[in-house]
C-alpha cells in the first residue's frame, strides 16, 4: 500500500454487546448501501446465484440519482460508447422503453429510475431491507462477522460472510476499523455539497425561446436540436446568462453564491418541469458531519425559495412555476476514500494508465469543484489512439479487512482521481465487479484479496459488459 496519511476507522464493536443481540437476518453476501454502486453489486451477486441481502438506510434504491436528483448522468467519454457494465445497459434499455419518444440520452426521471432499479433487484433474487442504517460492525481477526443496523424499533443484528460497502461515505468500512483518507491532500477539506431541486409549472416554450435568443448555445439553449433544454452559469467561463445573474446580485435579488455553479436542464417525460444543480455550498463540505448536513438542508431550501423569486422576475416562462421537489439528501461529491489494495492516482488518470483485469474504463475529466491548482478541468494526456484510463479490481479490495469490498465513490483513489471516477456509470461498473467478486469468493472458498482482476473482468465480459481490449 502506498504511503498515505492514515485515519483509523471508528470500530463499532465496543459500542454494541454483540452476544446479547439475536440474529435478525443472515445472508452470504451483505451489501450496505443501495445507491449507484450498491444496487448493482447486489444484483450482480444475486444473478451469480448467491444469497444476497441489500441494506439501505433510506426507502428507495438509486442513491444520488434518485434521492439527490443527480441527473442527467455523465458518460465515460470512451470511443464507441457505451463502455459500461451489462447491468447499466439493461437499466438504460428499460429507461428508454419507458420514456420512448420523450427519451433524452443519459437522463431519466429520478422516480422512474428508482422504481426500475427496485424491479431489477427483485428480479435478480436479492433481498432488500429499507430504513436500516449501518451503525456498528463486529470485527474479529481482520474480518467482519456481523453488522448492527439502526431501525425504527431499535438495533438489529445482521450476519454475513462477505460484505460490500456501497454507502458512498465508506460508513461500513470505517465502522469496522478500516483506514481511510478524506479531502484535499493539503487542507483535508472535501469538495462542496449541493442541494438540487425541480420546478414544475414552467412554460418551457417561452423559456426555450428566451434561451435561444441569447445566442450562446453552449450555455443557453432550448434543446430543439436535441439533448434537452439547458442553461449554465459557472465561475470559470463566460455565459450569456451571467449578466442577468450579476444584475440580480447587484439589486439584491440573488446572492453571489448562486453564480458559483448553476445548471438547468429538463427531465424526460415531465412536460412543464426543469431541474437545477445548485445551490452549491463551499463552506459545507463534510458529508459525515450531521451538523453540516442539517445546515445545508435548511440553508439550501432558503436559497431555493429565493431563486424561485429570481426566475419569476428575470426569466420568461416562470410566472406559474413552483418548487415541486427538493432532493431528499445532499448531492455529495466526495467524503471518505477507503484504503484498498491499490490506490488509483491522479497520475494514473491523467496518464491514462491501463491495468490487467480492469473493471471500468473512463475518459471523464478531472472534476474538482473548488480545488484550485489541482488539475481542474485537465483532460487525460495518454495515447490518442487509446484515450481512456482504467480502474483495476484491486481498488475495490479493502487493505484492512479481509472479507470487505468497497464500491462507488469511496473506493481507493486519491483526491484528484476520485473526482473523475465518481460518476454514476463508473459506480455501476464498480458495483457489478464487487458483486461478481463476492459471489466468486463463495464459489471458490477465497477472500476478495485472493482473486485476480482478470477473473472478475472476464466474468463481467461474459455477462455482457462492454470494454475495449
Amino acid at each position: 500500500m502506498t504511503e498515505r496519511t492514515r485515519q483509523e476507522g471508528q470500530a463499532g464493536s465496543s459500542c454494541v454487546k454483540w452476544e446479547e443481540f439475536p440474529v435478525y437476518l443472515n445472508a452470504d453476501i451483505v451489501v450496505c448501501g443501495g445507491g449507484s454502486a450498491g444496487a448493482f453489486a447486489a444484483m450482480a451477486a444475486a444473478r451469480e446465484g448467491a444469497d444476497v441481502l441489500l441494506v439501505e438506510s433510506e426507502g428507495y434504491l438509486g442513491g444520488s440519482a434518485v434521492g439527490a436528483l443527480v441527473m442527467p448522468y455523465m458518460t465515460v467519454r470512451v470511443p464507441g460508447e457505451p463502455r459500461c457494465s451489462y447491468l447499466h445497459r439493461e437499466l438504460d434499455r428499460r429507461i428508454k422503453e419507458y420514456h420512448q419518444e420523450k427519451h433524452i440520452p443519459n437522463s431519466s426521471d429520478p422516480v422512474v429510475h428508482g422504481i426500475l432499479l427496485e424491479q431489477m433487484c427483485q428480479e435478480s433474487g436479492a433481498r432488500i431491507l429499507f430504513h436500516a442504517k449501518v451503525c456498528a460492525a463486529d470485527t474479529q481477526k481482520g474480518e467482519i462477522r456481523a453488522i448492527a443496523v439502526a431501525c425504527k424499533d431499535g438495533i438489529r443484528k445482521i450476519q454475513g460472510k462477505v460484505f460490500i460497502d456501497g454507502t458512498g461515505d465508506g460508513s461500513l468500512a470505517v465502522l469496522a476499523g478500516a483506514g481511510y483518507d478524506a479531502g484535499h491532500p493539503k487542507t483535508g477539506v472535501n469538495q462542496p455539497m449541493s442541494l438540487r431541486y425541480i420546478m414544475d409549472g414552467v412554460d418551457k416554450t417561452a423559456l426555450g425561446e428566451f434561451l435561444d435568443s441569447l445566442g450562446d448555445p453552449e450555455n443557453a439553449r432550448s434543446g430543439k436540436a436535441g439533448g434537452g433544454l439547458f442553461g449554465c452559469v459557472v465561475e470559470k467561463r463566460d455565459s450569456a446568462l451571467k449578466p442577468i445573474f450579476r444584475q440580480a446580485v447587484a439589486l439584491g435579488d440573488l446572492e453571489e453564491q448562486s453564480m458559483a455553479y448553476w445548471t438547468m436542464f429538463e427531465i424526460p417525460g415531465r412536460g412543464d418541469a426543469v431541474a437545477f444543480n445548485n445551490p452549491e455550498f463551499f463552506d459545507l463540505t463534510d458529508a459525515c458531519d450531521p451538523l453540516q448536513l442539517t445546515e445545508l438542508m435548511m440553508r439550501g431550501k432558503a436559497f431555493i425559495y429565493r431563486e424561485l423569486m429570481f426566475y419569476k422576475k428575470y426569466f420568461p416562462g416562470f410566472d406559474n412555476a413552483y418548487i415541486s421537489n427538493i432532493s431528499l439528501v445532499p448531492g455529495i461529491r466526495e467524503s471518505r476514500r477507503i484504503h484498498t489494495k491499490y490506490e488509483l492516482t491522479a497520475a494514473d488518470v491523467l496518464g491514462q494508465r491501463k491495468f490487467d483485469g480492469c473493471i471500468s474504463q473512463c475518459n471523464y475529466p478531472v472534476d474538482v469543484h473548488g480545488g484550485e491548482g489541482l488539475f481542474q478541468d485537465d483532460l487525460p494526456e495518454g495515447s490518442p489512439d487509446r484515450p481512456w484510463y482504467e480502474i483495476p479490481y484491486d481498488c475495490l479490495v479493502s487493505a484492512d479487512l479481509e472479507n470487505l469490498l468497497v464500491a462507488g465513490r469511496c473506493i481507493g483513489a486519491d483526491f484528484v482521481a476520485q473526482s473523475s471516477i465518481r460518476i454514476q456509470i463508473c459506480c455501476h461498473s464498480m458495483g457489478e465487479a464487487a458483486g461478481i467478486a463476492a459471489a466468486m469468493c463463495l464459489e471458490q472458498g477465497k477472500l476478495p484479496g485472493g482473486l485476480k482482476g482478470e477473473e472478475i473482468s472476464g466474468r463481467m465480459k461474459r455477462q455482457g459488459a462492454d470494454y475495449i481490449k
